[in-house]
């Protein structure tokens, strides 16, 4: 099991100092996301020389970039989309993550197979992308390259059972993230069958990273940040550990 992180999670700081952050924790991959203070993973203004610098400063943190997260994609990215290709083709990656506007799929599609890098769709309420059933008829006529990256706390907002939501999707599944339903308290202590869900995706063979997304409130310290991220880290060890 790859456990990982989302550095969404450290934004305010500059990419270095993040992972940083991490690598004091024990991380030692991530899921580098493009919005950090320092710019320098900004696919807008980076291209696939920065995607290489940004991989050198994960390496030399003994941290490995897993994925890319863009935050989401619509048709106003279209100028700027190959960009995402180029960033993510240096930084070393095969999975690019966000919400998507179902408008540029043909588009985003043509980029994948173009660049063979997989675009994992984040679930999130209200819209196409909300549960199973509707996120697989939207991808049905693309390529494989076009998934899913299911975010087990967007679905218990949405009022879904994540286990089998997680199930619907086996097959498509290229990026997870770890969420429970409050992320105001330590993960594993929501409504979240975080257990079930580590068995179902083992069962598909998922062997992907496994990335935290919790602790995403405002006014959370960076103390707060550490002792969550250092607890959610021992917790899905121990749940690798239970499904084994």
């Amino acid at each position: 099991m790859r456990i990982g992180v989302i550095s969404y999670l450290l934004r305010h700081h500059d990419t270095a100092t993040a992972l940083q952050f991490l690598q004091d924790i024990g991380f030692t991959n991530v899921e580098l996301d493009y919005r950090h203070a320092d710019g320098l993973c900004d696919y807008h203004t980076q291209d696939r020389v920065g995607g290489a610098r940004a991989r050198v400063v994960c390496l030399e943190h003994g941290i490995t970039p897993e994925a890319y997260c863009v935050g989401g994609l619509n048709t106003s990215h279209l100028p700027v989309l190959r960009n995402v290709f180029e960033f993510a083709r240096g930084l070393g990656v095969q999975v690019v993550v966000g919400v998507l506007d179902p408008d540029i799929m043909a588009a985003l599609d043509a980029l994948c197979q173009e660049y063979q890098i997989y675009y994992a769709i984040e679930n999130h309420r209200g819209n196409v992308f909300e549960a199973a059933e509707t996120m697989l008829e939207a991808v049905e006529p693309y390529s494989p390259y076009i998934g899913f990256n299911p975010d087990t706390g967007h679905f218990a907002s949405a009022g879904l059972d994540a286990v089998q939501e997680v199930r619907k999707l086996q097959g498509r599944i290229y990026h997870c993230h770890f969420k429970d339903s409050d992320q105001r308290l330590p993960l594993g202590a929501g409504t979240v069958d975080m257990l079930g869900v580590t068995k179902e995706l083992k069962r598909q063979g998922y062997d992907r990273l496994w990335s935290i997304e919790h602790y995403e409130y405002q006014g959370i310290t960076d103390e707060e940040l550490r002792a969550g991220l250092t607890h959610a880290l021992a917790y899905i060890r121990e749940l690798d550990r239970k499904t084994h």
